[in-house]
């Protein structure tokens, strides 16, 4: 996945197997700031409710990815 946009509308897609397929492609590094980034968006202020179960959506299909 190039671009950046199109790699958070899959993730935010509340699609499981396109989270997990997305997921797989991400390096050490980009995995780490994607969980970092949909922890915040399900923790703080600021995110719709929308937005907070689509994060919670890619959480649960990457941590069913292993």
């Amino acid at each position: 996945m190039n671009d950046f946009q199109d790699l958070w509308t899959a993730l935010l897609s509340s699609d499981a197997g396109l989270i997990r397929r997305v997921w797989g492609d991400l390096t050490d590094d980009e995995a780490k700031s994607v969980v970092a980034h949909l922890n915040k968006m399900v923790d703080e202020e600021g995110y719709s409710e929308e937005q907070k179960g689509a994060a919670r959506k890619a959480l649960e299909a990457i941590r069913e990815a292993g």
